[in-house]
């Protein structure tokens, strides 16, 4: 896995610790990374949310796992709580949708849901492995003009656009 980490310039990181230490009591403070500056934040009832059941808590764990590769990479990144109908977090202050998938099967449709139904400016995925399919897929999204950004899970310090 390659491990180059972004670091931020010592100004921009101030700011965002300062960001980061100012949210408040119903926010859980859970990554702050000191070289790019990025940093998760949850929302309470999300924590709460994700113990109801198995199948939350294995949701909960994949989402919250993408925020912290996003904050790794320097992101700012505010985990909401569920709301019907709604995304998942704030990505430096865009509403964005996180989709993990293995397969190029659904990818445009996940896309159009974030973003037409979910409210969603960006979808975020993650992809198990690097394939022509998904590349394809990831083409027509662009034609579409949807936003998004995407790693593979065996390189996830390489966040593409």
């Amino acid at each position: 896995m390659n491990t180059i980490k972004t670091i931020a310039q010592p100004e921009i990181r101030k700011s965002a610790l300062q960001r980061y230490n100012s949210y408040g009591d119903e926010w859980e403070k859970t990554y702050f990374d000191k070289f790019s500056g990025g940093y998760v934040v949850v929302d309470k009832q999300r924590i709460e949310q994700g113990n109801i059941n198995k199948q939350e808590r294995e949701k909960y764990n994949k989402e919250f796992s993408m925020c912290l590769i996003l904050a790794k990479n320097g992101y700012r990144v505010e985990y909401l709580k569920l709301t019907a109908g709604s995304f998942d977090i704030h990505l430096n202050d865009i509403s964005a949708d996180l989709k993990k998938t293995a397969s190029h099967n659904n990818i445009l449709d996940y896309a159009k849901k974030a973003v037409y139904k979910q409210g969603a400016k960006i979808v975020i995925f993650e992809f198990e492995k690097e394939t022509a399919h998904i590349k394809e897929e990831l083409k027509k999204l662009k034609e579409r003009g949807i936003a998004i950004k995407y790693y593979f899970s065996n390189n996830p310090y390489k966040i593409m656009d």
